[in-house]
């Protein structure tokens, strides 16, 4: 962010936290803080205590070392950015630190041929019809939510056979950065499932829709790391939770939403690409083969006496139950709960792939409020476990008492990003942690 528009950012919520007051069902004023902190040039390892005088109904403290910083909080970033501007600049630093690509998204809103989806996609396994069909409400009346986009093109195609893994590839070429705390490389996949007559008639018997989700990772690595070379290519298929909870029109009429799989979750799992998860750059995701029809069930030990070569590779697989060779189906009732495949229609409204990674906002303590029990801590004892000059900086807030009655919140956002530059107050002290 420019100085300058810093200089005013800072200015406007100070002048703000001084002058606000606003009706929310009653008058609400920004509270008054200030703290004071003993000793003001602590050792590390000594106990530092931060004093602080409040009217707040609400507290909270940042203690400026790493992770702790109110320079790099959410709270700051919203006190100084309108909606629109929020998710564009704001405090946080993108992993990506040399411009990587890290996110992969295609809307099928978007496409007027299906000669275009192919550009972008390549199917394969047992599907046909592939065509874009344009979304109508009502078009799935058993859903319990409509999908994205009414009134225009979705994807649509059908897998012909379950014992033939199906689905689309794509080209992704991004990175995945942050370390698995950070939850790297969310996917989001808008889909619907509308199962064939026998898939729907065993799923109505085992009261389970769950199909199973698999994704086939192709890497290319682009620096020598870990003991292979720059240009190694590697492949795994991982399975990742399931699409039944996003399918509809089957007996359970799950709820038909967006679906969330972690390439993140996939890399832990690997033993090659684990450590890749804190080195985002030296390894790209080239392509991703996404399963919407992977198996007829989970993969059983290699001493299962179900083994079949139902796809017709000539390789024999393990299955956890006794399979129909000729339609991949259970062949007993009690084994309906096994089955984890699908054929049927699909629909695809749009797939978001990695995501936009950033380091995480810092975060303060709260030291209570006036509404739990124990009202508000307004003595706080803390340790520096490393030297450096810090920034302490307590936030005190007044919107306990706000009446949210008649606001859209999905039409009005603003309202809840003026909470903070009309109703918070700061304060902050400098101190220097000795070796």
């Amino acid at each position: 962010m420019k100085t300058n528009k810093l200089i005013i950012g800072l200015l406007a919520v100070a002048a703000t936290s001084l002058v606000s007051c606003e009706k929310f069902g009653a008058d609400v004023e920004t509270p008054s803080v200030s703290i004071s902190v003993s000793p003001q040039n602590p050792k590390v390892g000594e106990e530092v205590t931060v004093t602080i005088n409040t009217d707040a109904q609400y507290l909270t403290l940042f203690t400026g070392d790493e992770g702790k910083k109110f320079e790099r909080s959410r709270v700051k970033a919203i006190m100084e950015h309108d909606w629109d501007s929020f998710y564009e600049e704001c405090y946080r630093v993108s992993y990506a630190k040399n411009g990587e690509k890290t996110l992969f998204y295609k809307y099928f809103k978007d496409y007027q041929s299906i000669e275009e989806v192919k550009k972008d996609f390549e199917f394969f396994g047992a599907i046909d019809n592939i065509q874009l069909v344009p979304y109508k409400k009502g078009d799935f009346p058993e859903a319990l939510m409509e999908m994205s986009y009414i009134g225009t093109n979705q994807l649509k195609f059908t897998v012909t056979d379950r014992r033939i893994p199906s689905g689309i590839r794509m080209k992704p070429d991004i990175h995945i950065f942050g370390g698995l705390a950070n939850q790297p490389g969310n996917t989001i996949i808008e889909s619907r499932f509308v199962a064939c007559d026998a898939d729907r008639a065993i799923r109505k018997y085992s009261n389970d829709a769950w199909v199973a989700a698999y994704f086939g990772l192709h890497t290319e690595q682009l620096e020598d790391f870990g003991g292979y070379s720059a240009g190694y290519k590697y492949y795994t298929m991982q399975d990742e939770r399931s699409y039944g909870a996003f399918q509809t029109n089957d007996p359970l009429s799950r709820r038909p939403t967006e679906g969330f799989y972690k390439l993140g979750d996939m890399y832990n799992r690997d033993t090659y690409l684990q450590p890749f998860l804190d080195h985002g750059e030296k390894i790209i995701l080239r392509q991703v083969d996404m399963y919407v029809n992977g198996r007829s069930t989970f993969a059983a030990a290699d001493d299962s006496p179900y083994k079949y070569d139902l796809d017709g590779d000539g390789v024999l697989e393990s299955y956890e139950c006794e399979l129909d060779p000729a339609t991949g189906l259970p062949v007993h009732e009690a084994d309906y709960t096994k089955y984890k495949g699908f054929q049927g229609d699909v629909y695809l409204s749009f797939i978001e792939m990695g995501t936009d990674e950033y380091e995480p906002w810092n975060t303060g303590v709260s030291l209570g409020s006036v509404y739990t029990t124990g009202g508000i801590q307004k003595t706080y004892k803390y340790i520096y476990t490393g030297a450096g000059d810090f920034t302490i900086t307590a936030v005190a807030t007044n919107v306990g008492d706000k009446d949210y009655k008649g606001i859209d919140y999905s039409e009005e956002r603003s309202n809840s990003l003026d909470d903070y530059s009309h109703k918070r107050a700061l304060s902050s002290v400098k101190i220097s942690v000795q070796p």
